[in-house]
């Protein structure tokens, strides 16, 4: 089952605060494809992410991001479960 979550976050400091109650331990990010076009940048990768329990649980991700200004205005992240690993080293 794919879920949606849309959430705005505005400013580095609330960005950290997220990723502190949504992260056991960093994610493990791999990045395949970069794109750069206009104001727009695209990442496509894998990601892999520990629960609290240490099972692994590994994504395919395309991230988009737009800039203006210098500055990120929007990111909108697409993710597809590769498979589910138990007892994650």
């Amino acid at each position: 089952m794919d879920i949606c979550r849309r959430q705005a976050l505005n400013g580095k400091e609330a960005v950290r605060q997220w990723m502190v109650t949504e992260y056991v331990e960093p994610p493990l990010n791999i990045v395949a494809n970069l794109i750069a076009e206009g104001d727009f940048v695209t990442a496509l990768g894998d990601l892999t992410l520990k629960d609290k329990d240490g099972r692994a649980t590994h994504y395919s991700y395309c991230d988009v991001w737009r800039f203006r200004g210098g500055k990120m205005v929007e990111l909108k992240a697409f993710t597809e479960v590769k498979d589910e690993t138990s007892n994650a080293a």
